[in-house]
């Protein structure tokens, strides 16, 4: 017989109710379209492949660049440590070095030279070119800032996340132009991006980190500290990371509070071996820290921090002290100069922040946001000193490319539709497309790229620096090499002499061109000349006034002028300017030479014939135009005088000389 069921009591009815979960709302994003395992794998291939392509090919582009701005005095300095090196200290004379350019000797002590030395060592003993030997091995060292971008971003989302961000990397022209001969800047932040990545392994394996991970944070904190003092900023990071993962774990706390250091022993010897071998790297090609191993580099840091070098600066079409830059100058820099696709990952992650914590590790999350973050809000605070473009903030970059990837692979994984799926596919390969075509099409003068937010190069011509580092002067030599034979009788000038002499010895040229001022190109005696735009008016820039007349070759940057070659027509403005020279000379009672006939008795209107011819050759010279004005002041025409000065000012706003002659006149 079956047994009577019991009647239930409407009250134990309500509690069984109550005691049942309620369903789960539908998450407002669903991250589970996860990638399969041979999907995976075959991502793991891609990344591998690209790598591979990457460490090959882009070292066979190195001889294509030419010194940057910096390097030559970098270069110096490295030969000078490699000889304080390789005789032990013998050789000091490093320490007695005083550069020819603007860099302070003593500010120069501050700097690891671990990449100079290695360079140096080579050439010295190979006989090979120095700069192209630099570049080869600046191409090779900085391999590390794409894969470790990469391994960095594998590490939070997995191969398709690493793969985007190593692609992401690529794509970005500023690091990518300047990888090939920033001797500084890209190195840091490839070995910045290599101790990240080994600092996500090391909280990854709390509490008993592996001696491959170790060993692996040991040698990117010590590249970092050896190239740039900067690199001191790991060390307490690593505390950092370390010690609130272990906050944030119940077991991992309690044992830290019970002073369970037997628990801890690998983790504590595992940072100390980090400490001390992170210490010897960075000093050990160091002539400076050599003689001082725990001074040096703490004084190196204050220095640096506050960076008293100052130098002048075009921002926003205002010319500045680099100690006078805005609060918004590397934030402005960084999402106006960086792939269009990079920084929209970066923003949507930051929206979706809360809710990517559902698939992805929050606290990794934090640690790549971190090491973007921090440094960037410590310059604001510290109104640090930076100088053309963001260069010195380059290392801040990898976190936002690694963020931005692992981004992406989260939008991928909460899509369904494989219709839409593509779609997003589709965005990030135009996204990755269009600055990849810019470096194609300008390389090697990549570096001064400006994205779409801001209308490229041509939306902000006249801006901002553009060659800041005269890599342009590079492809100026390979034209002049191949199209202007040597002639002894012939006098070459620049404005980056420097830079274009080193190149044009690259090529074996004879050609050794000499300096001269932009603003003074009319006053000296030559028969070509080679100007980049540093330090030309910007206003003359965004009118087209740039290329002087008898510009027999262009260096563009898509539509933008980035250097001229420039074959003298005439030199009625040389010899009209100096006739007014020694007219004021006289006046002043000064001694006149009075080796040139023509010249010996200078008067207004020897000065007005000549003048008159260049600015009829050239009405585009706002120099011959200036003086033109000065000459017809000195002859009473103060009608023309002001006609001159005004077509001269319209031409360059910010012609100083000008600009005070026609104050004077018009008084």
């Amino acid at each position: 017989m079956a047994k009577e069921k019991k009647p239930v009591s409407q009250a134990a009815t309500k509690a069984t109710v109550k005691r049942q979960p309620k369903p789960a709302g539908k998450p407002l994003f669903d991250f589970s379209n996860l990638l399969s395992t041979d999907q995976e794998k075959l991502f793991k291939y891609a990344f591998i492949i690209v790598a591979t392509l990457i460490f090959v090919v882009r070292p066979m582009f190195s001889s294509r660049f030419g010194p940057s701005g910096d390097e030559i005095t970098h270069k110096n300095l490295g030969d000078l440590s490699y000889d304080y090196l390789s005789t032990f200290g013998k050789n000091d004379s490093v320490f007695r070095y005083t550069p020819n350019q603007r860099e302070d000797a003593t500010l120069l002590l501050n700097y690891g030279p671990l990449l100079e030395v290695t360079s140096a060592a080579i050439y010295k003993h190979t006989g090979t070119n120095p700069y192209q030997t630099r570049h080869l091995v600046l191409t090779l060292f900085t391999f590390l800032l794409f894969f470790y971008c990469g391994m960095a971003a594998y590490k939070i989302g997995g191969w398709r996340a690493g793969l985007m961000a190593m692609i992401f990397m690529l794509v970005s022209p500023r690091l990518f132009g300047e990888s090939f001969n920033n001797p500084k800047d890209p190195p840091f932040a490839a070995s910045y991006v290599m101790a990240l990545y080994g600092l996500l392994c090391l909280v990854s394996e709390l509490p008993k980190p592996s001696w491959k991970t170790i060993i692996l944070t040991m040698i990117g904190i010590g590249l970092a500290f050896s190239i740039r003092v900067g690199g001191l900023l790991l060390f307490p990071y690593t505390i950092i990371f370390v010690g609130l993962a272990i906050l944030l774990k119940d077991e991992w706390r309690e044992r830290l509070l019970a002073f369970d250091f037997k628990y801890y022993q690998r983790l504590l010897i595992g940072i100390a071996v980090i400490f001390a071998g992170a210490w010897i790297i960075g000093i050990c090609t160091w002539p400076a820290a050599l003689r001082n191993p725990i001074g040096q580099p703490l004084h190196a840091l204050a220095v640096q921090s506050s960076y008293p070098t100052v130098i002048s600066i075009l921002y926003d079409g205002k010319v500045i002290g680099s100690n006078e830059v805005p609060s918004t100058y590397n934030p402005f820099y960084i999402t106006a100069t960086s792939p269009v696709i990079v920084i929209i990952g970066l923003f949507i992650g930051l929206l979706l922040l809360p809710f990517l914590r559902k698939t992805f590790n929050l606290y990794y999350l934090f640690m790549v946001l971190f090491v973007s973050a921090f440094p960037l809000f410590w310059i604001i605070y510290k109104h640090s000193a930076l100088l053309n473009g963001w260069r010195h903030s380059y290392f801040t970059y990898t976190g936002i490319a690694v963020f931005a990837a692992v981004v992406f692979e989260g939008l991928f994984r909460i899509v369904k539709p494989k219709a839409v799926n593509y779609v997003l596919a589709g965005v990030i390969a135009v996204g990755v497309l269009l600055p990849g075509i810019f470096i194609v099409k300008n390389f090697p003068v990549v570096y001064v790229y400006f994205n779409e937010f801001v209308g490229g190069v041509s939306g902000t011509y006249g801006d901002y620096n553009m060659d800041y580092y005269a890599c342009s002067a590079k492809p100026a030599a390979d034209w002049i090499s191949k199209n202007l034979p040597y002639d002894s009788t012939r006098i070459m000038v620049s404005n980056n002499s420097g830079e274009l002499y080193e190149c044009l010895k690259m090529n074996k040229s004879e050609w050794h061109p000499d300096y001269i001022r932009y603003r003074e190109r009319n006053e000296r005696n030559w028969d070509y000349a080679v100007f980049l735009p540093q330090f030309v008016d910007p206003e003359m820039m965004k009118k087209g006034f740039f290329a002087p007349k008898g510009t027999i070759h262009k260096i563009m940057v898509d539509d933008c002028l980035v250097a001229c070659i420039v074959k003298r027509e005439s030199k009625d403005d040389e010899i009209g300017i100096e006739a007014i020279k020694r007219i004021m000379k006289r006046q002043q009672g000064e001694p006149v030479p009075g080796d040139n006939e023509e010249l010996k008795n200078s008067d207004p209107q020897t000065a007005l014939s000549h003048l008159d011819a260049a600015v009829r050759q050239d009405p585009n010279n706002e120099i011959a135009l200036a003086y033109l004005g000065l000459a017809y002041a000195m002859s009473g025409d103060r009608k023309n005088a002001i006609a001159s000065l005004s077509r001269s000012l319209s031409i360059s706003p910010n012609y100083q000389m000008a600009q005070a002659y026609m104050q004077q006149i018009s008084r």
